[in-house]
């Protein structure tokens, strides 16, 4: 598996170098193609004066190529192994290019540039990228193989994980159980021992243990209170899974756990990023944020905005603002039910909206009150949460920071991934939280956004 991915970053280095390449000599050909081939038409709309003002769409391709295919997913593992093409998001890619090029000309009042040329290197630049995905796709069929997982853990927790294995990767392409394993069986010592080395990783599937509810009890007693710090005296598996904390008792070392993130000083920087990028991102998005009330509107009954109750920050209730995506009467007979991936409840537009993202434009304003953050633990409705916090041990940690527009359980999960699972992504973000984790969310966000795969 490690050798895999070494692969596959050599290979995604490669095409960087190479697509940074092709936006020149696509450019160049181009060029070349316009002033030298007698195209009908054509021949007098290049005249020699127009090269300088050309170098212009040069630059502007060089800094867009490499980002724009790499939202529009075009350097993801999946991307580059899956056996459909990727000429479709090559094209949306590269033409978002060529729009943003025609749009600086157009705001520099250069409206006599020779648009041609611009065409013609859109389409061969896309023609360059598609064929050097082919090549990736076929260097990396060589050297791809099915990851065989040897799964250590009791029974039911097992079988859950296969479950999400085969939601994740339905046909097993990627991922194959060689083997598993159940800890309280006398032989799993022996079993262990002839296994692990015919196996690509091992993964202990952990189940709750008297330390997740002695924890959880101790987090309940002490809600609204300041809790006791808490550490243990690591195992040696503490130690390599953990990170170890400055805390001692004499000369025993202690990681501390249950800590209040909010007394870092990246989570007060935090708060300035958040203000800063939901302004920005409320002048950019106006323009769409007007077209998509237009069409809720114009498409559906009731009104534009949607309000509703959730739990943010100390388990405090607040209002969130929404686009409306479903009928207006959607739970007026069935009461509070969550969302499924093909809601019928969710009008066509509003299933764009959702797509995109896009409905939760508004909760920018969250952010601006104070409410919500850009990035955090997405914020759950009351009656949901009430009872995930009964059912669930460790739940109410979500709530010691605010909650975001997205979060690290969004763009690693997916749609279906259960609450439980999805608290262990929240709780990893929390407690590993960084300026840099949360500008990596925002971009894989929009990724996802862009390539309609978001939750």
């Amino acid at each position: 598996m490690h050798e895999d991915t070494l692969t596959h970053q050599r290979v995604r280095l490669v095409l960087v170098i190479l697509d940074s390449a092709v936006a020149v000599l696509a450019y160049a050909a181009a060029f070349l193609a316009r002033v030298w081939v007698p195209l009908p038409f054509t021949t007098s709309l290049l005249p020699a004066e127009k090269t300088l003002g050309l170098s212009y769409a040069l630059l502007l391709a060089l800094l867009t190529q490499v980002p724009l295919l790499y939202l529009f997913g075009l350097y993801d593992r999946e991307s580059l192994r899956r056996g459909v093409s990727t000429l479709p998001s090559i094209a949306a890619a590269l033409g978002t290019q060529l729009l943003l090029i025609a749009t600086w000309y157009f705001f520099r009042g250069q409206l006599l540039f020779p648009r041609t040329v611009l065409v013609l290197f859109t389409l061969v630049n896309v023609a360059a990228i598609e064929v050097l995905r082919l090549w990736a796709r076929h260097h990396l069929a060589k050297f791809s193989r099915t990851t065989r997982l040897l799964l250590v853990g009791s029974t039911p927790d097992v079988e859950e994980f296969q479950a999400i294995l085969r939601q994740a990767d339905p046909d097993g392409r990627a991922l194959s159980v060689a083997a598993t394993i159940d800890p309280s069986d006398e032989a799993a010592g022996a079993i262990n021992a002839s296994t692990a080395g015919g196996v690509d990783a091992i993964i202990l599937v952990t189940t709750e243990s008297w330390k997740d509810r002695f924890l959880d009890q101790t987090l309940r007693a002490a809600e609204g209170a300041a809790r006791p710090r808490l550490a243990v005296v690591p195992t040696l598996y503490d130690l390599l899974v953990g990170r170890l904390s400055s805390l001692s008792i004499e000369d025993t070392p202690l990681i501390e756990v249950a800590k209040n993130p909010r007394r870092d000083l990246p989570f007060l920087v935090k708060g300035v990023f958040d203000y800063a990028l939901a302004t920005l991102l409320l002048i950019v998005a106006a323009p769409i944020y007007l077209a998509a009330t237009l069409a809720i509107k114009v498409t559906s009954r009731g009104p534009v905005l949607f309000r509703q109750s959730r739990v943010g920050r100390d388990g405090q209730e607040f209002i969130i603002y929404k686009l409306r995506t479903m009928r207006a009467d959607a739970e007026s007979s069935s009461g509070p039910v969550m969302a499924s991936p093909r809601d019928d409840r969710v009008t066509a537009v509003g299933r764009l909206l959702r797509i995109t993202r896009l409905d939760e434009v508004p909760q920018l304003w969250n952010v601006l009150n104070g409410t919500m953050s850009i990035v955090g633990p997405r914020p759950e409705r009351p009656e949901f949460a009430r009872r995930f916090a009964l059912e669930i041990p460790g739940y109410r940690e979500r709530w010691a920071v605010k909650p975001g527009l997205t979060g690290l359980a969004q763009v690693r999960g997916r749609y279906h991934t259960s609450p439980t699972y999805k608290l262990k992504y929240d709780l990893a973000y929390i407690y590993n939280y960084s300026l840099t984790l949360d500008f990596r969310i925002v971009i894989e966000t929009l990724k996802l956004s862009i390539g309609r795969r978001g939750l």
